[in-house]
């Protein structure tokens, strides 16, 4: 396996491996990232294979610099077609519960509350 599958590979086993949504969204923006991402990349390469066919005096050169050309188009047109998959894979993560209300004493339905003692109530006061 080439260098470059290994580091795919690694990148995959990464992916697979993460713990949260937001850290596969950061593996992820490394393949699709519009400007440095490895589909970006890839597609300069096929537009330069196409350059280096068009170059050669064989008959099949122009029909293989084609050929790259239109890799290079599909490429890019799948970046953009997931130009938010990280966004969207970012969102994914579940946001922590929410804290529950304090616990508030419960009384069953029929119980009277303790009223509090009203002064006439109040031992040792005389009317």
């Amino acid at each position: 396996m080439s260098e470059h599958g290994r580091h795919l590979l690694a990148l995959t086993d990464r992916l697979n491996g993460t713990e949260s949504h937001d850290q596969a969204a950061d593996l992820v923006n490394q393949i699709l990232d519009p400007v440095d991402g490895i589909l970006e990349r890839l597609a300069d390469f096929f537009e330069a294979a196409g350059e280096k066919a068009k170059d050669s005096d064989a008959d099949d050169g122009f029909d293989l610099a084609h050929d790259f050309e239109e890799a290079a188009v599909d490429i890019r047109r799948l970046n953009q077609d997931l130009h938010l998959a990280a966004d969207r894979m970012r969102a994914l993560t579940t946001p922590p519960p929410e804290p529950a209300p304090p616990a508030r004493a419960t009384y069953p339905a029929n119980t009277a509350l303790p009223m509090p003692p009203t002064p006439a109530d109040t031992p040792g006061r005389h009317r």
